[in-house]
C-alpha cells in the first residue's frame, strides 16, 4: 500500500525536476533567462510519453481541432466509400423510371456533397496549421476551386435555364486561381526579390527565348526582372481578360445575340471563344515558362512537389475549358442531338456540368495529396534551410483559424499587381530597379519578430 500512495508522488517529483531543469539557461539561450511555453511544455510532454499516455489538449477548441485531425482520414474513407455505394443505388433507381435527369441531379449531388466534404477538411487542416502565412493563404483559395467547380456545376444542372450567369462565378474565379498559383509559386522561392536573385543566376539563354510561332512577334525575355514580370504580366491579362469576357457574355446573352455553342457569323460566342482562347493559351504558355525555370529550386533543397501542384491547376482550369469546347463543337456537328424534353444545346451543357461533377471528386483527392498541410509545418524545415535560397516567412505559432481565413480572402496583390499592369513591363522593370524603393520582403512588422523561426 505504501508502494501505491508513493507512486503518484514520485511522478510529482519528476515532473517538478522537469519543470525547474527547463527554467535553466542553455548554452544557446538568450541573456534574459527565459524559456518559450512550449520548451516547457515539451519537457512535460516527455514525462507523459514515458507512461505511454498521449496528453490531451484542455481548451474546448483545441480538443475539437485534435478530435477532427484524428477522425479527418476516416471522414475521407467514409465519404469516398458512401459515394461508391450510393451513386450506383441512384443511377438505378432513375433509369428504372426512364429520367436520365434525375439520375444526372441525384447522382451528381452526392458527388458533389462528397467533393464538399473532402475539400472543407482539407482548408480547414490549413487553417488550423497556418505557420506560412505568405505561402498557404494562396493554397486556401486554390483550394477553394474544387468545391466552387462542383457546386456551381450541379446548379447549372439542376437550374439549366439560369446556367449562364451561374456560370460567371466560376469564369471569374477560375482566373484568380491562376494568378494566385503564380503567386503561390513566387513565396514558396522566397518572394519576388528572391525569385529574381535566382533567375538573373541562370546562365542558360534558352530558358528566356521562344519557340515558333511566338519567336515571330516576341523577343526573348531576359533572364531576372523582365523575366518574372512577363511571366506574371502573361497570367494576369487572363484575369482581365475573363472579367471582361464574363461581363460581355452576360450582356449579350440579356440582349439575345450570344449564342452559346453555335459557331456562326451572327452570334458572339465563336468571337469571344476565339479570343479567350488565345488568352487562355498564353496565360499557360507563360505560366509553363515560369514553372520550367524555376523547377529545379522547387524541388531542390526543398522538394514542394511542384509537378503534382501544377497538373492539378492545368488539370481543373484548362481541362476543363478544352472538354467544353469540344462538347460544344461535337453538338454543332449534329452528334449530340435531343434528348426527350433537353434541347442538343442543354444536353451539351449538362454533359459539361456533369463531368465537372464527376472530375472535381477525383481532383478533391489529389488536392489532398499535392497541397497536404504537412508540407508547410516548420519541423519540416530544420534541416532543409539554404542560404542560397531563403524560406518563406514562418511562425513559430500558427495564427488562429479566423485571422487565418480572413488573410486568405482578400487578392490585395492581384489588384495591387493588375493597376501596375497598365504601365506595361518597361515601366514596371523601372520600378523595380529604383533604387530609392523598398521591397516587399525588406519591410517587417515588429509585432511579428517573435512570432517568426530563428
Amino acid at each position: 500500500m505504501s508502494e501505491q500512495r508513493n507512486k503518484p508522488t514520485e511522478q510529482a517529483e519528476n515532473v517538478a525536476s522537469s519543470a525547474i531543469e527547463y527554467f535553466r539557461v542553455s548554452d544557446g539561450a538568450d541573456d534574459s533567462g527565459l524559456i518559450e511555453d512550449n520548451d516547457l511544455t515539451e519537457g512535460l510532454l516527455d514525462q507523459n510519453e514515458d507512461h505511454g499516455r498521449e496528453p490531451l489538449p484542455s481548451h474546448p477548441i483545441s480538443m475539437a481541432s485534435h478530435w477532427i485531425k484524428k477522425m479527418g482520414h476516416f471522414v475521407g474513407y467514409i465519404t469516398v466509400l458512401s459515394m461508391l455505394i450510393v451513386i450506383p443505388v441512384t443511377l438505378y433507381n432513375a433509369l428504372r423510371q426512364r429520367r436520365a435527369d434525375l439520375a444526372a441531379f441525384h447522382s451528381g449531388e452526392v458527388m458533389v456533397i462528397g467533393t464538399i466534404i473532402m475539400s472543407v477538411r482539407l482548408v480547414y487542416l490549413h487553417l488550423t496549421h497556418w505557420y506560412m502565412p505568405d505561402v498557404q493563404k494562396y493554397v486556401v483559395r486554390i483550394l477553394w476551386m474544387v468545391p466552387l467547380y462542383s457546386f456551381q456545376s450541379w446548379l447549372s444542372l439542376r437550374f439549366h435555364n439560369a446556367r449562364i450567369y451561374i456560370d460567371a462565378i466560376r469564369d471569374l474565379y477560375e482566373a484568380f486561381v491562376i494568378a494566385s498559383f503564380v503567386y503561390y509559386l513566387m513565396e514558396l522561392l522566397g518572394g519576388q526579390d528572391a525569385l529574381v536573385q535566382i533567375l538573373e543566376r541562370k546562365n542558360d539563354p534558352s530558358i528566356g527565348s521562344h519557340a515558333f510561332p511566338i519567336k515571330l512577334f516576341m523577343k526573348p525575355w531576359k533572364m531576372g526582372t523582365e523575366f518574372m514580370l512577363q511571366c506574371k504580366h502573361g497570367v494576369l491579362q487572363y484575369v482581365i481578360t475573363k472579367t471582361i469576357a464574363t461581363i460581355l457574355t452576360l450582356m449579350f446573352e440579356w440582349i439575345g445575340i450570344y449564342g452559346e455553342g453555335q459557331f456562326s457569323a451572327g452570334v458572339a460566342y465563336p468571337y469571344m471563344a476565339f479570343f479567350l482562347n488565345i488568352s487562355v493559351m498564353y496565360a499557360l504558355y507563360c505560366l509553363v515558362k515560369l514553372f520550367y525555370a524555376i523547377n529545379e529550386e522547387l524541388c531542390n533543397p526543398i522538394n514542394w512537389k511542384p509537378l503534382g501542384k501544377f497538373l492539378c491547376i492545368k488539370g481543373v482550369v484548362f481541362f476543363t475549358w478544352w472538354q467544353g469546347v469540344i462538347i460544344f463543337y461535337l453538338r454543332a456537328h449534329g452528334v449530340i442531338a435531343d434528348v426527350g424534353d433537353w434541347s442538343s444545346d442543354e444536353v451539351a451543357n449538362g454533359l459539361i456540368d456533369y463531368a465537372i461533377c464527376i472530375e472535381m471528386v477525383f481532383f478533391a483527392i489529389a488536392h489532398s495529396f499535392s497541397f497536404s498541410y504537412k508540407e508547410y509545418l516548420p519541423a519540416r524545415f530544420e534541416s532543409e534551410a539554404s542560404e542560397s535560397q531563403p524560406l518563406p516567412r514562418t511562425l513559430q505559432h500558427p495564427m488562429s483559424p479566423q485571422d487565418a481565413f480572413w488573410s486568405s480572402t482578400v487578392p490585395k496583390e492581384t489588384l495591387t499587381d493588375i493597376q501596375k499592369m497598365r504601365r506595361g513591363v518597361d515601366a514596371s522593370k523601372e520600378d523595380a530597379s529604383d533604387q530609392g524603393s523598398i521591397s516587399l520582403p525588406e519591410v517587417k512588422n515588429p509585432q511579428e519578430d517573435d512570432r517568426n523561426v530563428v
